[in-house]
């Protein structure tokens, strides 16, 4: 008697990249320091990165203050490695100050080149972005450039204590069809009208911008944001993992 040949198993997520940040130095076959030097109303500086030694990467905004010139130093680190399609979760606390924002997101490398073709041209997607006196969890994705084709589209959610300090877990699912993004493993957003089908990279990131009160992240605080020590403007790391389907 034929058997009949067994059912092909589902595929499953399974993880294909991290980093749990442990020990004391930045993994640079993972990382790369991204756009260092000035950036909006701050200066991106490796100094404003490393690991604190108790398992979390460390994005600290800090100034200095030299005669009467003001510099506010901060972070962006992105991966070496491009991902095409996969989960994406990162575990994050943040306490940003006014002026100031934080974020989890994937970026193209071709962002806007095709414009009018997102999914070949790539996009930026926000998977979380913190803002100061906000909980809310900012999601954005962008595409077409920045210029005059720049569109965008978003979502936020309630306030889910995004900015109180403590960890929480934010995750991506991409799929050829979709986005979707997760909060402490509750789903909040489904997007699936222009969809990214090339490679991206992730990025971790603290920036500012000096805005009147009621913008983007508000003005940054008057004197700045306090010694690289004594600074409380942080973004806190545990870890970043990558699922793919296999």
């Amino acid at each position: 008697k034929d058997v009949p040949p067994p059912s092909p198993q589902p595929k499953q997520y399974k993880l294909v990249w991290e980093d749990q940040f442990n020990g004391t130095t930045l993994d640079g076959t993972k990382w790369f320091h991204r756009q260092p030097g000035i950036r909006h109303d701050g200066f991106n500086d490796e100094s404003a990165v490393y690991l604190d030694g108790n398992g979390n990467a460390v994005i600290r905004v800090y100034s200095d203050t030299v005669g009467s010139n003001i510099t506010h130093y901060t972070g962006m680190i992105a991966t070496k490695r491009e991902f095409t399609h996969g989960r994406f979760e990162c575990k994050a606390a943040f306490s940003n100050q006014s002026g100031s924002w934080s974020a989890f997101w994937l970026q193209s490398p071709t962002m806007g080149n095709p414009v009018g073709n997102p999914r070949k041209a790539g996009m930026e997607i926000d998977v979380v972005e913190s803002l100061p006196n906000d909980g809310r969890v900012h999601i954005n994705l962008h595409w077409d450039g920045y210029e005059a084709d720049h569109k965008s589209a978003g979502y936020k959610t309630g306030n889910l204590g995004c900015n109180d300090g403590q960890f929480h877990t934010y995750m991506l699912e991409w799929t050829p069809e979709y986005y979707k993004f997760f909060v402490d493993g509750v789903q909040q957003w489904m997007y699936t009208t222009h969809v990214s089908q090339r490679s991206e990279f992730i990025i971790l990131s603290s920036e500012v911008r000096n805005g009147t009160p009621g913008s983007w992240a508000g003005s940054i605080v008057p004197g700045g944001y306090g010694s690289k020590a004594g600074s409380q403007t942080i973004m806190k790391v545990d870890y970043v993992k990558v699922y793919q389907l296999q």
